[in-house]
């Protein structure tokens, strides 16, 4: 290996360590230390009690900005919204038109995270002042986030596939990458190990939970997100069955509130997060959500439509027209969902349709029809209008919650399917590895469609 390659998987390398230290949003305090932001110096050559709980309670914060982080970047893939800067084209022109390569496409890399879970377990197990119940909560709660870091790889980069984990140090060799069947059995082993240690757990957590974790704020409660989780990530690789299973561990309730489930937090004071999608100017609803809402009994719109408002004026910026804003997140300090309810059942009818089950697909379609103001569906005989009935209200129940919409589509197929305002609009498949990985590994294919590639889309 030459010298230039070694510096570049340093480079690789040594961002993901970087990352924690500059991890935190809250300020330090000149006399008292900022526990909300421990170093990696704290964590790895003195963890105390302190730093360990305020490294775990920070992890609130890795799983919402994964969360977030989806929503609209994704959400302009499946064309359920755009985000129309005319200051910056490229939030239109790198995700419709492209291409991506390395350079522009290194989003959805998020091994810093991992680094930081890996550094917090290591700590866990330095600290024996922590009492074994409170490690087994940390561990737990730690394990399940990793298991969403890198899915929020694995999701972006399909069969390119990717790294297991980051290297313990940045003078190591990286990582191989590994294929994606491979990276789903590492995100379940994960979210297995994860609710071993929840059930070996106390009756809370050693840290403090925002509000959004009310009904989840207790190591055994959190274990249902954990498969709530566990569900969602068997769906999207087409394990129906495990699927099934875990939704039976969730807090699926075909009979209770649809929008009950675990959220994440903002806030409206000064130097904390605020929910990225609020009163944003150059946020617009994609045209076809109210296009394709459906008709109630009295003809009026699937209730649905009423996340979006409809604006007097059209706004055009590079061949799109719109009029159209979602009201999904009114305010600064608007949550958006981890998991929901609605989400899990119309999974479940999912599987059920995959397996088999359309009458038991239909009746879970039903449940969410009937809340929002829909006659009920009924048998068409064929199994493919069902999936398009299922589809329709994924669209509509989780637009702008974490880019489902793309995802379905491009699980079944259907990307042609996704309506494109202009001739030059393109659907990506999945994105590039970032330059500084592909610097750093040199082994990887850099053709059109290659992990260190362009990406043209189709």
């Amino acid at each position: 290996m030459n010298s230039r390659t070694k510096r570049n998987r340093k480079m690789a390398a040594g961002a993901a360590v970087f990352a924690l230290a500059l991890g935190g949003t809250a300020c330090t305090d000149l006399v008292v230390p900022n526990f909300n932001d421990p170093s990696v110096e704290d964590l790895t050559t003195n963890p105390t009690v302190n730093s360990v709980v305020a490294a775990a309670q920070n992890l609130m914060s890795t799983a919402r900005g994964n969360t977030s982080s989806r929503v609209l970047y994704v959400g302009i893939w499946g064309r359920e919204a755009y985000d129309l800067r005319p200051e910056e084209p490229r939030t239109t022109t790198n995700r419709l038109i492209g291409p991506l390569d390395p350079v522009n496409g290194g989003a959805f890399w998020g091994y810093s995270s991992l680094k930081n879970i890996q550094v917090l377990l290591d700590a866990v197990d330095a600290v024996e002042a922590i009492p074994e119940p409170d490690k087994n909560a940390i561990r737990g709660f730690a394990k399940t986030v990793a298991a969403q870091s890198l899915w929020n790889i694995i999701i972006m980069h399909t069969s390119f596939g990717a790294a297991l984990e980051p290297p313990a140090d940045p003078g190591d060799e990286l990582s191989p990458i590994v294929s994606e069947d491979q990276v789903y059995a590492r995100i379940h082993q994960l979210l297995d190990e994860a609710q071993q240690h929840l059930s070996s757990a106390g009756s809370s957590f050693p840290f403090g939970l925002t509000g959004g974790y009310a009904g989840f704020s207790t190591p055994s409660d959190f274990i249902r997100l954990n498969r709530a989780l566990k569900a969602r990530y068997h769906k999207y690789n087409a394990e129906w069955g495990q699927a099934m299973t875990a939704l039976g561990g969730s807090f699926m309730n075909p009979g209770g509130d649809l929008d009950y489930g675990l959220y994440h937090n903002y806030s409206t004071n000064p130097g904390d997060a605020a929910n990225p999608f609020f009163s944003r100017a150059s946020h617009f609803a994609h045209p076809r959500f109210l296009a394709d809402a459906q008709l109630k009994p009295d003809g009026t719109p699937d209730d649905r439509a009423g996340k979006v408002e409809v604006q007097s004026q059209v706004f055009s910026l590079l061949g799109i027209d719109v009029t159209e804003r979602y009201t999904i997140y009114p305010n600064q300090d608007s949550p958006v969902p981890w998991v929901r309810n609605e989400e899990l059942i119309l999974i479940h009818a999912e599987a059920a349709l995959a397996t088999g089950d359309r009458q038991t697909a239909i009746n879970d379609v039903n449940i969410v029809r009937a809340a929002h103001g829909l006659a009920p569906f009924e048998d068409p005989g064929n199994d493919a209008a069902v999936l398009d009935e299922i589809l329709y209200n994924k669209f509509m129940s989780l637009a702008l919650e974490g880019g489902f919409t793309y995802y379905d589509a491009r699980q079944y197929g259907r990307t042609d399917q996704l309506p494109r305002a202009r001739s030059d609009h393109v659907v990506f498949l999945q994105l590039p590895f970032p330059q500084n990985e592909c610097l750093a590994r040199p082994e990887l294919g850099t053709g059109r469609d290659q992990p260190c590639g362009t990406i043209y889309g189709s």
